[in-house]
Order: C-alpha cells, then structure tokens, then sequence
C-alpha cells in the first residue's frame, strides 16, 4: 500500500511534490529541526557580581574580569568551537558594570541614569562593532520597570562587513539596571542560522537569575 505523506509534510513542502522527494526533503530539514531546540547547558555562577547562568556545552567559555562569553561553532562542536572568531560564531555574553552612583535607587531613578536613549545609544558598537548607527537596524526596543530594577530589550540586526568577510548578523539584547550593578546580555549570531539558534539564544537569556548575597 502506497503511503500518502501527512499533513504536516505536505503543509511545508506542498501538495504536488513527489513522494520520494517529500522524504527527501524532509530528511535534508532534521538538522535545521534538531538545532532549534536547546543544546545541554552548564550554568556558571559569579559570586561577585552575584548571578548565575547557563550556556551551552560544546562552546569555548571565555571569563574575563567582569565578562563571561560563550562562542560556538554551528554544531556546538567542542574543537571547532575552541578556534571559532567570536565575530563569525554565535556568542552569548554576560558583561558587568559596577555604578556606585546609582546604590539604593528606586526602579523609577534607575531609569533616569540609563535611559532609553542611553541603551539604544550603546547598540551599535557593543553589538555589532559598528560607530555608524545607520548601519544598524535597533527594532522591538523595550524599556519595563520591575519591583527593584529596569529591564531594556531590544533585537540588533548588524550590517555585513565586506573587508572583514564578515555576513549580516543578529542579536537579542537584554539589559538588567539594577541598584549599583548593570548587567548586559547579548547573544548574536549569523544571520542565516539565527532562527535555527532561537531556542538555545532564548534559553539563555531565561537562564539568567541574580542570587541573593552570601
């Protein structure tokens, strides 16, 4: 008995394709699908800047001062991930900033000291390296007021750089302005496997909690 293709292969690939190559096609579609869910994660905690978070296994994990990357390969591959240019790769990234001026600020004065203007401001070069704010697109830019801090997000569409061989890349951008600590997120990534990263760039910003002091 001939077996008709379901539903679900015909609304992606359509109708009148031939069985053999409906399978096909499908087969070719499993990395994409497997990749856009969430790889294994480690979490990292920094007793300092009081915070924990996860990101993937198969990354290099960088630590810096106040700054914690992760840069991975497209298949989270633990060697290729170890030489893999942070400016080519998906990167999540975790930077700290210690501002003693705003210690014991209330959400609304938070605001205040970092404004909107302020974190679109920053996008550009922080993101995408870029000093010329038109070649970069800042859209969805969000500004929430919570019990003790201000939340900012934004997604980041970078410009290709042609002499560094480098394609157009996105990010999602999340800023937690807390009283005496800014805590930035960034996770970016090529713009032809951002999507496929969603679930794992989403993971990771969930991920992040501040943990009471010790």
């Amino acid at each position: 008995m001939k077996r008709e293709p379901s539903h679900r292969a015909r609304a992606i690939l359509g109708p009148s394709m031939p069985i053999g190559l409906l399978v096909a096609a499908a087969l070719c579609a499993l990395p994409a699908i497997a990749q856009s869910t969430p790889v294994p994660t480690e979490t990292f905690e920094n007793a300092k800047f009081q915070y924990t978070v996860s990101l993937p296994l198969g990354c290099r994990h960088d630590k810096g001062p106040g700054t914690l990357d992760a840069v991975c390969s497209p298949k989270f591959d633990p060697e290729k991930s170890a030489t893999a240019s942070a400016a080519a790769s998906m990167v999540l990234e975790v930077s700290t900033e210690m501002v003693a001026a705003d210690v014991g600020k209330a959400p609304g004065e938070l605001a205040q000291s970092f404004t909107v203007a302020q974190f679109k401001a920053e996008l550009p070069e922080s993101v995408c390296g870029e000093t010329d704010r038109n070649r970069v697109k800042i859209d969805n830019v969000s500004q929430v007021l919570e019990d003790d801090r201000v939340v900012y997000r934004a997604d980041v569409a970078c410009a290709e750089i042609k002499f560094l061989w480098l394609g157009e890349r996105q990010a999602a951008v999340q800023y937690l302005i807390t009283p005496g600590v800014r805590y930035r997120l960034m996770a970016r990534a090529p713009k032809e496997g951002f999507e496929q990263k969603k679930a794992s760039i989403d993971a990771f910003l969930a991920s992040f909690h501040l943990t009471a002091a010790k």
